[in-house]
């Protein structure tokens, strides 16, 4: 399998594993010809990273990214304040 490339995903709340599962099989049945590989913050419990481990899902855990300026997402789109983190 190649490794010049990979299919990448943020994790960084349980409610999103679902979608990365998904994901992967889809991945998986289309043989890619790259890995998939789940970005996850120390937020995610553990839970979820053994349910990618059980799976073969290799994943790295990052730090969250946040603006040096705080917290500069509106409240009514707080689903966006991981965003940043996608950066790393």
């Amino acid at each position: 399998m190649s490794r010049k490339g990979a299919y990448v995903t943020l994790l960084t709340k349980e409610s999103y594993l679902p979608g990365a599962l998904t994901l992967e099989q889809s991945l998986k049945s289309v043989q890619s010809r790259y890995p998939f590989v789940a970005l996850v913050t120390p937020a995610l419990p553990q839970r979820a990273k053994d349910a990618l481990t059980r799976r073969g899902i290799l994943f790295r855990e990052i730090q969250p990214l946040q603006p040096d300026d705080g917290p500069v997402v509106a409240e009514y789109d707080e689903r966006f304040a991981d965003t940043w983190s996608k950066l790393r």
